[in-house]
């Protein structure tokens, strides 16, 4: 066959990779929607607040970006660099926007840190991806930039993992916990006592009135 056919392929040596990639994303993702499903008012909702709803967007945007450029790999004849190039763009604009709710709100010295940090991974992260996007759109042929992917993938996994930990509840641990923007948030539980309290004084100041 000639040469020119091949263009645009990902190697055959990544192939078990995105295999895999694909499979992980897909039951990662799936699992995330089912979580989010079952608690939508505490995560995604209007009742929701800010941090959890950021959290939720994060985690989506990174786990779905992992499986659907792992998937556009797997199509034969199909440039990888132009899957990139879009989802990385969306999650560049994904990040924009987060950071500009998060970062324009009032919040304690640590939290903001810790919102900034993880801003930053991101912004790195999507950015790196758009570069070897655009790399491969102008060498299709070259595998460097299919491996930097490989890499930047799994540290896209790590990001929306870590924010669907975060998202589901779990406290950890060392520094992950600490850069966690949902360490000072306060919890469902908390968040009822708080709002049941008014209305419990309100019910007991009648009681006295009368």
């Amino acid at each position: 066959m000639e040469e020119g056919k091949f263009r645009g392929l990902v190697p055959a040596a990544f192939a078990n990779f995105f295999v895999a990639s694909t499979g992980a994303g897909a039951a990662l993702a799936g699992l995330l929607f089912v979580a989010v499903s079952i608690a939508s008012e505490q995560t995604v909702l209007e009742g929701a607040s800010l941090e959890r709803r950021a959290v939720a967007t994060s985690a989506f945007t990174a786990l779905l970006n992992a499986f659907f450029v792992s998937l556009a790999a797997l199509i034969p004849t199909t440039n990888l660099g132009w899957t990139a190039l879009v989802l990385s763009l969306m999650g560049l604009s994904n990040t924009f926007m987060l950071g500009w709710n998060l970062l324009s709100q009032r919040s304690h010295r640590n939290n903001m840190v810790r919102r900034l940090v993880i801003l930053v991974v991101s912004l790195a992260l999507y950015g790196f991806e758009l570069y070897y996007a655009a790399q491969l759109l102008r060498f299709p042929g070259q595998s460097n930039p299919v491996f930097a992917l490989t890499s930047l993938l799994m540290g896209i996994y790590g990001i929306g993992l870590v924010r669907a930990w975060e998202l589901i509840g779990m406290r950890g641990y060392g520094l992950l916990s600490w850069l966690s923007s949902l360490r000072d948030v306060p919890g469902p539980e908390a968040r009822k006592s708080e709002t049941g309290q008014p209305q419990q004084d309100k019910s007991s100041e009648g009681k006295e009135g009368t």
